[in-house]
């Protein structure tokens, strides 16, 4: 009985945190977020995240502009939104491409506080 309380407890636990997380269309953020590319994760993984400036309202399926300071100078990037999903006033906002070996490379932007609109 106990091992089924135990095991019923974890199926809760993993439905609840499973059903916070959602998928978006529209979001609201401050204008600021963590980037975390991919590629550069491969090559260099100890450098971790870049703090950036975005827009105050992200959508899915257009290209944004971000801005970051990189070696003492401000750099100016574009960054096309794939994927956007939102949980515990967080978003995590998603650009997937290709690899030219046919794999899947997906950049993040980590923003919070953030609010779901669509």
């Amino acid at each position: 009985m106990k091992t089924s309380l135990g095991m019923f407890m974890l199926l809760v636990a993993l439905t609840v945190s499973a059903s916070a997380q959602e998928s978006a269309k529209v979001v609201q953020t401050t204008g600021t977020g963590a980037l975390m590319r991919a590629s550069e994760q491969m090559i260099e993984p100890a450098r971790g995240s870049i703090s950036i400036r975005l827009p105050a309202t992200v959508r899915k399926g257009e290209v944004i502009a971000i801005q970051y300071e990189l070696s003492g100078s401000s750099v100016a990037d574009s960054f096309m939104v794939t994927g956007i999903t939102v949980q515990g006033g967080s978003c995590a906002i998603e650009s997937r491409r290709y690899a030219t070996n046919g794999s899947t490379l997906s950049d993040m932007i980590h923003a919070r506080p953030c609010e779901k609109l669509e």
